[in-house]
C-alpha cells in the first residue's frame, strides 16, 4: 500500500517537473515571453536579455520610468512610429491623425509644455476612427475622462484644460528625443503599463 502511495507520488512529482520545464525557457528557467501579450517585459526578455547594468542595447531602447501616465482606454499597443515636433500648437497633431493611421503610432514632442493641451477627446476619436494605434506625447492632453473611454492607447506627461494655439505648424517625421530616448520616423514603438520601448524595427518573440 504505502510503496503503491509512494509510486503514485513520484509520478505526479515528475508531471509537474515536466509541465515546469515545458513552460520555461531553457536558458534562463524562466517562463517564455508571451506572444499574444506582446509586453514591453516579454520584449525586454528577448531583445534586450541583459540586466540593468547594460541598459543601452543595439535592439532596443527603454524610455525613462515614469515618465509617460496613461490616458487611453488601451494601455497596451504597438506600431510603426509616425513623429510630430512642436510647441504649444497642434495643427500638424490634427493633420496627421486625420490620415488613415494603419496602426501606426504617433509620436508628438511637444518640449514637454505644461501651459496647453496638445490632444483632446475630439482629436483622439478622429485617430481612433482612423486606425491609430495610439498616440505618445511629450506634453498635455484633456477631456482625459472620455479618452479613457476610447479604443486607442494615449501615453502623454499630464493634463491641462486649455487648448493649444495655431500659430505654426511644426515640423513631420523628423527624429524627436524625450524620455532618455529618441524616436525617429519607422521605427517600432511598444507600449504598456510598465513603460515604453522603441526599437529600429518590428519585433518578433
Amino acid at each position: 500500500m504505502r510503496l503503491a502511495k509512494a509510486r503514485q507520488l513520484a509520478g505526479v512529482s515528475r508531471a509537474v517537473r515536466a509541465m515546469a520545464t515545458a513552460n520555461t525557457t531553457p536558458t534562463t528557467g524562466l517562463p517564455p515571453p508571451n506572444a499574444e501579450r506582446f509586453g514591453t517585459a516579454d520584449v525586454c526578455d528577448v531583445h534586450h536579455p541583459e540586466n540593468v547594468d547594460v541598459m543601452t542595447t543595439r535592439s532596443v531602447h527603454v524610455a525613462a520610468a515614469n515618465y509617460f501616465k496613461d490616458f487611453g482606454g488601451r494601455r497596451r499597443f504597438c506600431g510603426a512610429v509616425s513623429t510630430i515636433l512642436c510647441f504649444e500648437n497642434n495643427p500638424l497633431v490634427r493633420a496627421a491623425l486625420e490620415e488613415s493611421g494603419r496602426g501606426r503610432v504617433l509620436v508628438v514632442d511637444g518640449g514637454a509644455s505644461a501651459r496647453c493641451a496638445l490632444l483632446g477627446d475630439n482629436l483622439a476619436e478622429m485617430a481612433a476612427a482612423n486606425g491609430w494605434a495610439g498616440i505618445i506625447i511629450n506634453g498635455m492632453v484633456r477631456d482625459s475622462e472620455d479618452i479613457a473611454k476610447m479604443d486607442i492607447g494615449v501615453k502623454a506627461i499630464g493634463t491641462h484644460p486649455l487648448k493649444s494655439s495655431k500659430r505654426d505648424k511644426g515640423e513631420r517625421d523628423v527624429p524627436v528625443s524625450f524620455a532618455n530616448v529618441t524616436f525617429n520616423p519607422g521605427d517600432f514603438v511598444y507600449a504598456d503599463g510598465d513603460g515604453v520601448v522603441v526599437a529600429s524595427r518590428e519585433l518578433e518573440l
